[in-house]
């Protein structure tokens, strides 16, 4: 992995989990405009999001069902152009109020120093097996 990827990588996992608001204007910066945003629950939603207002949605449809918090652990290379990810998140459900703590993988695609699809997973293994690799 190339360090400009590495720090492509954490600059736009940071500027995504910054409270109390995502730092839109990094991620717009960061992020291809044509980007891919496939949340953990793809499968329950049923379509990924495009480009920065396809993440907006999806930030604000999420942001009513649950507050959450999530830091960056660590960065692992994939190949030339993927990242892992390691993002531990709490989350509380708005109607539950009962906090639920996940250790999230990220795959963060890079080219040509700007991130074009970003995969969440429910844990690192599994975001490994999806790249086509395991620990």
């Amino acid at each position: 992995m190339s360090e400009e990827n590495a720090e492509i990588a954490r600059a736009a996992i940071e500027a995504a989990q910054r409270k109390p608001t995502p730092d839109y204007e990094a991620i717009n910066t960061l992020f291809h405009p044509d980007h891919e945003f496939v949340s953990r629950d793809v499968g329950l939603e049923g379509r990924s999001h495009r480009g920065a207002q396809g993440y907006r949605e999806w930030l604000t449809t999420t942001s009513e069902a649950i507050e959450w918090e999530s830091t960056l652990a660590e960065l692992r290379e994939i190949d030339d152009e993927r990242v892992l990810a390691v993002t531990p998140t709490k989350f509380r459900g708005s109607q539950s109020g009962a906090w639920t703590e996940q250790r999230n993988g990220v795959v963060l695609t890079v080219r040509e120093g700007r991130v074009v699809r970003t995969e969440v997973y429910r844990s690192p293994e599994e975001a490994l097996e999806a790249a086509g690799l395991s620990e």
